[in-house]
């Protein structure tokens, strides 16, 4: 599956009970973009080998 979208990957902190996760995401201006990785691992658990290309486009 190959899949070229833009939008902003983030880096933050996530809290749940007493542990902090590192989450990489990504957002942007069409909703069914945050969808985006979930599609890739659509069960909860899941695990998949994958490879990214990313390109920045801004300087």
């Amino acid at each position: 599956m190959k899949k070229i979208i833009e939008g902003w990957l983030f880096n933050r902190i996530e809290t749940f009970g007493d542990k902090k996760y590192n989450h990489i995401g990504c957002e942007g201006e069409n909703k069914s973009f945050g969808d985006f990785l979930a599609q890739f691992v659509p069960q909860v658990g899941m695990r998949r080998k994958v490879r990214f290309t990313i390109e920045t486009l801004d300087k």
